[in-house]
């Protein structure tokens, strides 16, 4: 009896419990959720995202510090042919360390090699401007060069922001005394002024921009370089079209779908790894939200970008709008020369086809023959005129008489059929009546017809 009290004051207490919290649910908008079903939210997801990234980073930061140990070892045993590819390598590897591309340059300065020397130190600039060592090394290599202004401004720019700086002024000096010498000629100075140049002259010269041999200029920004990632989404390229929903909430496929999560040309990269579409931080994408494959939010967008400066905005815009015009030229001019080129293709290959002769070329041909064979034969009538004796009449021949258009194209119609004569059987026909003529005419056939006539088929 207790045992059925206790469960029946428990089901009491229960539905009491129930009819005071109306249903499960309101646990949840109180703020309350389970462990299994709590979310992460978007900034948790970027956090660990930069997390990653950073990781990431150190890795690679160490593997480009192993190359420029390896370096610098090579260095030390003046084995520099082997030495700048360890430190060519470490460059690769971190492309934005101004140590590396110095240590280059130097290497590159030690194997004679003064323009990859230059170029490499100018790489340093660009991500430093203000970097000394990098500027003097410069000057130094195209000083090598014979390069005397260009080393010359270097050098000046090092020895005014560090007086202390004895190599440079040295230098410096070297270089003021080549461009001196340049001058003079014995204890002569040689002039280079010239005569006044015309008014067209001048403008065209005054409308070339003279050379900077100074940029980067010491008070420039460093080169900011955005270094992606090294994850696997970051490499899926798949089909290479823009996966739309990694762009968007994520993509469940992973690295099994046929699209491309991997940033391109179109896009930025933002800190949850989606790429924004670079149209709309330009506001002029044509599909919208809704349609374009690319995320359109600037929330997890990083803080140093173009896309935070209206002057910069402007001036990608216009790379963009040049871009696409360059584009569509190349594609206007890829076409015409298809063109010309099948166009010549063709050409050519009639060219090759031999010229079948029409109906019109058969009948030239034709009066071409009949006007010869005429003529033969009044060549021999009149050899045989020469030749007959006094009282005898001769046996006359009827010239051929031209056969009217509509005769001749029979014939010719037979020719290209294959049952008309050439016309050189036609005149071995000739040739034999001719023959059998004269034979009659030496048998003196008195009984001949004076009127007989031999007449030609043709």
């Amino acid at each position: 009896m207790t045992e059925s009290l206790n469960i029946s004051q428990f089901i009491m207490n229960s539905k009491s419990t129930l009819e005071n919290n109306h249903d499960i649910s309101s646990d949840s908008e109180d703020g309350y959720e389970p462990p299994f079903l709590q979310t992460i939210t978007k900034e948790e997801l970027r956090l660990a995202r930069v997390q990653k990234r950073a990781q990431k980073k150190a890795e690679k930061h160490a593997k480009a510090e192993v190359f420029k140990r390896m370096g610098d070892e090579l260095f030390h045993k003046d084995k520099f042919e082997e030495a700048y590819i360890p430190y060519l390598e470490a460059t690769q590897i971190w492309p934005s360390n101004v140590d590396y591309y110095n240590r280059l340059s130097m290497t590159y300065s030690r194997l004679g090699w003064y323009e990859e020397a230059a170029h490499a130190s100018t790489r340093a600039l660009t991500l430093n401007p203000k970097s000394i060592e990098a500027r003097y090394l410069r000057g130094v290599a195209r000083l090598e060069q014979r390069l005397l202004g260009a080393a010359k401004s270097d050098l000046e720019i090092v020895t005014t922001h560090d007086a202390n700086h004895t190599k440079a002024a040295d230098t410096l000096q070297v270089v003021l005394k080549s461009l001196e010498a340049g001058t003079k000629l014995g204890n002569h100075t040689i002039s280079h002024e010239t005569a006044p140049p015309d008014a067209e002259t001048a403008a065209a010269t005054a409308a070339i921009p003279e050379l900077d041999f100074s940029y980067p200029h010491y008070d420039d920004e460093a080169l900011e370089m955005d270094t992606l990632s090294n994850t696997s989404d970051c490499n899926h390229r798949g089909n290479g079209v823009p996966c739309r929903f990694y762009n968007r909430a994520g993509c469940a496929k992973g690295s099994l779908c046929p699209f491309s999560h991997a940033p391109d040309e179109k896009s930025v990269r933002d800190d949850l790894g989606r790429n924004v579409c670079t149209y709309f931080l330009l506001d002029t994408c044509k599909f919208g939200a809704a349609k374009c494959v690319y995320s359109h939010s600037r929330s997890f967008l990083p803080k140093h970008g173009w896309w935070t400066s209206e002057e910069a905005t402007a001036k990608v815009k216009s790379i963009v709008e040049l871009s696409e015009r360059t584009m569509k030229e190349r594609r206007s001019l890829a076409a015409q020369l298809s063109l010309l080129e099948k166009r010549a293709r063709s050409k050519a290959a009639r060219a090759k086809t031999p010229k079948v002769a029409n109906e019109g070329d058969v009948e030239e041909a034709k009066e071409e023959g009949e006007v010869k064979e005429s003529s033969q034969e009044r060549k021999a009538e009149g050899a045989d005129k020469g030749q007959r004796k006094p009282g005898r009449k001769h046996l006359r021949t009827k010239r051929p008489q031209k056969k009217d258009a509509k005769d001749s194209a029979g014939p010719s119609k037979e020719k290209e059929d294959g049952g008309s004569e050439s016309v050189a059987a036609l005149t071995d026909k000739l040739a034999g009546l001719t023959t059998e003529y004269k034979k009659l005419d030496g048998e003196n056939r008195a009984e001949a017809d004076p009127d007989a006539s031999v007449v030609l088929e043709y």
